[in-house]
């Protein structure tokens, strides 16, 4: 063994202590960091002297490609490090704070096409709002123009705005309705999203700072989202960890993203930015981004207060992120000589990275393809040998991770591994589109918004091959790699890059097989989501003459699931029964009996019974089981 792996294996061993010191006494956290960062440039210096520039062109591409991949990768560490570094003292602030003169709000409800069901939950639970009624209006904002939606607002006795045109999509029908309230807040909520009571009471407090523009809290699901559904239960909802976590980091550098939902603005500066801008498809950050710039201040409440539906389908998960990306490329393009100068140092780093962000599909396909091209071509994309590069890497690497456990939160770093490694299938499933949406953007200049659906409704398993069509390449070109370059290893190929790149196909395939199950949707005859019932009361259930005892369960708008006291008796489906919540009546009709559960649709509903279901739905409603929950 060489003194340069001796003292390799010293240092690697040095950095665990240091670790465990820093974990201990916190004091010396940025002098840690600071050693780990300053080995990652260390590592990034000889990477750039083994970028094979005499070895031909197809290998000084390759390796110029992994090089810049690696580049791009180590900044996003770096501001990942710097956003989880910092710290915001925020001071609770109650509606008392107001000292009486409480603020007026308009709630914003935006809708396009979704079905009248759903929006009638998010309408009732609106009206449920613990705050004085007679300081804030509900505005149901429809972009599809539906008479029936007019009418089902007549019902509610809410507001009801629409236009003829939906010109500029979302952003447009919000500066529409800009026109006609008065409120001097007004909270931004889409169709899906269920407030819960104390949402107004828990965030317009802090508008008693006059310096305040907007108020965000976390998207958060009621639904198993497609990871949930088609692999796991215990997998984390994808967008979990930047809802609660990377947006309570960006708080403490003032620079919260505004998401297009669940939060509340203060009226007079939107109007003074003139409104949501419309050269975006991604309307939101460019407001948050737009009001910042001006020196206003922005808050993160990280609470669940609204809860929603997430993407129910891979199809609607890659258009929903296709948006996102071409949108954040549009503000970046539009902003990038004006807006972004105005910002505050720490606030540019954010948005810079948060905007590269988008380009990390090009770097994960980078680290898949790689592999594949060497094993195949035994071309030469790294210049140096394994035995000098590798423990340098592992050093910088393992160094990563070390910092990463430092400073994410307790529920993440205790169970690091599993976090990461669901983290890289997240990654592997949605990035390759991703990279599909930046070459859109810069070669097409289709701008065109398109709504993310919320119908979960699938009568047949459907595989989406289309979707899957690019991982379908990578895992058959990872396995004929795999196999040629075991034949070639000792002749094309040498033993020590061949392990490292046998390395790294391994590690990419379990990522390509899931993405593969992630395109296979299963049926989901369901017209509604449910919501788990844990507090409930006990209903009765008559019929011919007789009644009966049960438990709620589960409960939609459209359904309920309710387990009977009496398992001996038997129900037809299609029988009609009278279930009794609370003194209220709901006419039902049994569309599944089995042992002593029955699932129940409500034959017809009025306000009236919309209004008792919401009671119980909000009193248990809640994020679908994860275990990122701070």
């Amino acid at each position: 063994m060489s003194n340069y792996h001796i003292f390799m294996m010293s240092s690697l061993f040095m950095l665990f202590i240091f670790y465990f010191i820093a974990k201990k006494f916190k004091k010396i956290n940025k002098f840690f960091i600071g050693l780990i960062l300053i080995i990652n440039f260390i590592y990034l210096g000889v990477r750039f002297t083994s970028i094979p520039i005499n070895c031909g062109i197809p290998s000084f591409i390759v390796g110029l490609i992994l090089f810049l991949a690696e580049s791009l990768g180590l900044f996003a560490f770096c501001v990942y490090t710097f956003i989880f570094t910092g710290k915001r003292i925020q001071e609770p602030k109650t509606l008392q704070d107001f000292n009486g003169n409480i603020p007026t709000i308009d709630i914003l409800i935006c809708t396009y096409n979704e079905e009248l069901d759903l929006l009638s939950k998010t309408i009732i639970a609106a009206q449920k709002l613990d705050y004085p009624k007679d300081k804030f209006k509900i505005y149901v904002l429809d972009d599809g123009n539906r008479y029936k939606l007019k009418e089902l607002c007549e019902e509610y006795n809410v507001n009801y705005i629409t236009r003829e045109k939906n010109v500029h999509a979302k952003a447009g029908n919000i500066n529409n309705a800009l026109q006609f309230i008065n409120g001097d807040l007004f909270a931004v909520l889409d169709a899906d999203m269920i407030c819960k009571p104390n949402f107004l009471k828990q965030t317009v407090g802090y508008f008693v700072d006059e310096n305040l523009a907007f108020v965000q809290t976390p998207q958060t699901y009621y639904n198993r989202d497609i990871y949930q559904y088609n692999i796991s239960k215990n997998f984390n909802n994808e967008q979990d960890f930047f809802m609660r976590y990377i947006e309570s980091a960006r708080n403490t550098k003032e620079a919260v993203l505004h998401v297009g939902t669940n939060a509340i603005f203060r009226r007079k500066y939107v109007d003074e930015v003139g409104g949501y801008p419309t050269n975006s498809i991604t309307e939101d950050m460019a407001l948050g981004l737009l009001l910042q710039s001006k020196g206003y201040d922005s808050i993160f409440i990280n609470e669940t207060l609204v809860c929603g539906l997430s993407a129910s389908t891979y199809p609607d998960l890659v258009k929903q992120r296709d948006r996102w990306c071409r949108g954040n490329l549009q503000v970046l393009k539009h902003f990038k000589k004006t807006i972004f100068k105005k910002l505050k140092l720490k606030q540019k780093i954010i948005y810079l990275d948060g905007v590269l962000y988008w380009f990390t599909g090009l770097i994960k396909l980078t680290y898949i393809i790689t592999p594949i091209i060497y094993l195949l071509s035994g071309i030469v994309i790294v210049n140096l040998p394994p035995t000098y590069l590798l423990p340098l890497f592992l050093l910088a690497f393992i160094g990563q991770i070390l910092i990463s456990k430092l400073i994410l939160p307790k529920e993440i770093s205790k169970n690091y591994f599993s976090f990461f490694m669901k983290g890289e299938f997240y990654h592997t499933i949605i990035e390759p589109h991703l990279s599909f949406s930046v070459i859109k953007h810069f070669f097409f200049s289709d701008m065109k918004f398109s709504v993310t659906s919320k119908k979960v409704s699938t009568s047949k398993g459907k595989f989406y091959f289309k979707l899957s069509f690019l991982h379908i390449l990578l895992l058959i070109g990872s396995i004929i790699a795999l196999v040629i370059g075991t034949i070639n290893v000792g002749n094309k190929i040498s033993y020590q890059p061949y392990f490292i790149n046998l390395f790294w196909i391994l590690y990419n395939i379990p990522g390509l097989v899931v993405a593969l199950k992630i395109a296979y949707q299963p049926p989901r005859e369901l017209t509604s989501e449910g919501i788990s019932i844990k507090d409930y009361n006990s209903v009765k259930i008559k019929f011919n003459n007789t009644e009966l005892l049960g438990q709620i369960v589960e409960a939609s708008e459209n359904y309920l699931t309710i387990v009977l006291n009496n398992p001996d008796y038997k129900f037809n489906n299609e029988e009609l029964i009278k279930v009794i919540i609370d003194g209220a009546t709901f006419e039902c009709i049994i569309k599944n009996s089995k042992n002593n559960t029955i699932k129940v649709y409500y034959k017809n509903s009025s306000y009236y019974h919309m209004s008792h279901i919401m009671d119980l739905l909000l009193v248990n409603l809640s994020p679908y089981k994860n275990n990122l929950q701070p």
